[in-house]
Parts: structure tokens; sequence; C-alpha cells
């Protein structure tokens, strides 16, 4: 009665040679049985090992890369954002705050259209009620949201025809659920703020543009409007 070998598996070879990578080195005869691809036999296993090191090694050098210009990239955006908010902090009325604090966004940012409204603006423009109020439907818990596809109500409200895509960002404080305002920034290029966008620093600037405006605003409501 014959016994069949139990069949090895080739998952098995891979994983026993990770775990043992000298195995080579203790048994050198296994060498002149090893068969590659490229017919040279076991004279081009240690170069085949160097052309496998050497693409990891320019793969490593592109993930270092990419972390590199991803560093220096959040490095410009925060010296930018430090820009912004030592505006904000020296702002001292709300004419400055509206007209100093968009244009040094579309400066610093290089943004083509700035617009801001808030809520006590709005009730003294029936007109953009109906607008008003669907931006607010969209920006829930205070997050900032970038589409491409805005309705024509809300990019109505906001921009004229040349913008194609915005980023809406609601203007609030932290001891507040309250939406104070909308600040809507817009570009020309469909692809510059699309929904899939990471909004993070969106809400940072939305923040501190809320602190800002709540400072400066009038407890009369019935005195302010931006």
């Amino acid at each position: 009665m014959s016994h069949s070998k139990p069949r090895f598996k080739t998952e098995d070879l891979a994983e026993y040679l990770q775990g043992n990578p000298t195995v080579f080195q203790q048994h050198p005869e296994l060498l002149e049985i090893i068969s590659l691809s490229d017919s040279r036999n076991a004279s081009s296993l240690l170069e085949r090992q160097i052309g496998v090191l050497k693409e990891r090694l320019v793969a490593q050098k592109m993930t270092h890369a990419e972390l590199f210009q991803n560093a220096r990239e959040n490095e410009e955006i925060s010296n930018q954002f430090s820009e912004v908010i030592c505006l904000l902090i020296s702002c001292t009325n709300l004419s400055q705050f509206a007209s100093e604090f968009p244009s040094t966004l579309k400066q610093t940012f290089a943004i083509d259209q700035v617009s801001i409204k808030t809520a006590q603006s709005v009730t003294r423009r029936p007109s953009e009620a109906a607008g008003y109020e669907e931006t607010l439907r969209r920006l829930t818990n205070n997050t900032s949201l970038c589409d491409n596809r805005w309705p024509s109500r809300v990019m109505t409200l906001f921009f004229n025809d040349d913008v194609r895509s915005a980023a809406l960002i609601p203007l609030h404080t932290n001891t507040s659920k309250n939406t104070l305002g909308v600040l809507a920034l817009g570009s020309r290029d469909v692809e510059r703020y699309t929904h899939d966008l990471g909004t993070a620093h969106l809400d940072k600037l939305g923040l501190m543009a809320g602190l800002c405006l709540k400072r400066l605003q009038p407890k009369s409501v019935s005195s302010t409007d931006t």
C-alpha cells in the first residue's frame, strides 16, 4: 500500500523562507537547482535580490518625497492661516471685517470670489432668505462643505456666473451650535472645490471667523448689517 507524500504549498515555502532568510547560506547546494524565469539559473539569484531591493528603495524614496511635499504644503497652509488669524484678531469693527477679511482670503489663497452672508444681514434682505436657509440645511453640525454641483439658488446668493465650484463654511463659535453666518469661497476651476475635498482647515477658518464676528457684532440686531 503506497503512501502519497503530503503536498507542500508554495505559500508554505514562502512563509518558511521569510522566517529563515539564511537557509541558502546553510544549504548552498540548493542554489544549484533554483530555476529563475530569466534562464540564468542560480547565478542570477543575487542580481534578482539586488533588483528587488532597488525597487523597494525607489518606492521608499517616492514615499518620502510625497511625505516631504505634504509637510511643506501643510507648513505653507499653516503660515497662511496664521496671517489670516492675525487679521481677524486685529479687526475692530464689522466694516473692517466685511472688507479686509474677504480681500485677504482672496489674495492669500488665490481665491476667485469670497462672499460672506450673516444671519443678521439676511433678515434685512428677504430676497436672500430662501437661498440662505437652503445653505444652512446643507451645512450640518457646523461642518464645511465643498462641491461643484451647488443648486443655482445657493450659487446666486454668494457669487456671480463665473464660479463653477465652491466651499461653503459655517461661521460659529465653540460655545454655541448656532450658525452666525456663512463664508463662501468660489473658484472658476470646476475641480478646485469638489465634494471629496477635506475640510479640516476650512472648519478651523469658520471657527476663527465666527469668533471674530461674534466679538464685533453689536447686541442689537437692528444695528448690524454686514
